[in-house]
């Protein structure tokens, strides 16, 4: 979904935080000139459509998605090979809801989440502990999750 920002009242609204933030000092034409760009980068990009995970994708398509972080990135390149990303692990719903529609998304990838217990503890206890996390977040439920995944991280488990 693409959201049609005004981008008049977004050049108005940051340069009523500047003036917030400073009062009385105004805004010189190279600075508005830089709000102004700014203003524009924020409404090109509302404008173009959100592309989430879903059924079927390859990893490139995936990979162009809005759906990935650090700690997914990491799990398909663990998972998949085709790329190399620096080793982060989820640490909260949101970080893992991604890892987890990753591994709805691309195919094949539901069968190795064993494997990612060999990239440090911390994946050892993604792995182990995956179904239950799954279980949870789909519950909807992302206090109880958080609290599960920062017990399990400090147990070791």
């Amino acid at each position: 979904m693409s959201i049609q920002l005004n981008q008049i009242n977004l050049l108005a609204a940051i340069t009523a935080e500047i003036d917030r933030q400073h009062p009385g000092t105004g805004v010189e034409a190279r600075r508005f000139n830089a709000i102004i760009k700014a203003a524009n980068d924020i409404c090109a990009e509302f404008a173009k459509p959100v592309v989430k995970a879903s059924p079927g994708m390859v990893i490139a398509a995936w990979l162009a998605s809005d759906d990935t972080g650090l700690s997914s990135k990491f799990m398909a390149s663990a998972l998949t090979g085709e790329f190399k990303a620096e080793n982060h692990y989820p640490r909260d719903p949101a970080d893992f809801g991604r890892c987890l529609r990753l591994v709805n998304a691309v195919p094949g990838l539901a069968e190795k989440i064993g494997d990612m217990s060999q990239h440090g503890k911390h994946w050892a206890v993604v792995a182990a502990h995956w179904d239950e996390w799954v279980e949870v977040y789909r519950l909807g439920d992302s206090d109880r999750l958080y609290r599960l995944m920062q017990a399990c991280y400090e147990g070791g488990e």
